[in-house]
């Protein structure tokens, strides 16, 4: 077998949710929902979130009680056997989490920490997240159009 191999990793309902400290959205659900519910916030809550952006993507990191709630969004926490991933609150995958770490930041370690989205099936580095300003959500919003 090819040592560049990847196992296939399926995602399955976790019996306890993570407490979220972040949350992501993709499409829709990230130029329609969260962008425009995170521009009817005040400044000083818009630069309490850190976050990271992509095409068509919105990464959001905060407290547990000051992230928004949007609906279509992936509610994003942190398990203690793998600290430098987030992961969807609500799914665990099926090998053992801590081997899952090691073998994509073997893979990827210039991607960590990172978050693991599943719909789409994303990596999405956290190591640039930066305060979330106003101007910033703005411009991303019209290059997402």
């Amino acid at each position: 077998m090819d040592r560049n191999s990847l196992i296939e990793v399926a995602w399955r309902p976790r019996p306890v949710p993570l407490a979220p400290v972040g949350l992501a959205a993709h499409g829709p659900a990230a130029t329609n929902r969260l962008a425009r519910r995170l521009l009817g916030e005040p400044d000083e809550v818009l630069s309490s979130f850190r976050g990271v952006s992509g095409p068509q993507l919105l990464l959001l990191l905060g407290g547990e009680e000051s992230l928004p709630w949007v609906d279509a969004v992936t509610y994003l926490g942190r398990d203690e056997r793998a600290p430098s991933l987030l992961l969807p609150t609500t799914l665990e995958p099926s090998v053992p989490l801590p081997l899952l770490e090691r073998a994509l930041a073997g893979r990827f370690k210039e991607l960590f920490p990172c978050a693991l989205l599943v719909n789409p099936g994303l990596i999405v580095p956290l190591a640039q997240a930066r305060a979330v300003a106003r101007q910033s959500l703005v411009e991303w919003l019209k290059e997402a159009r």
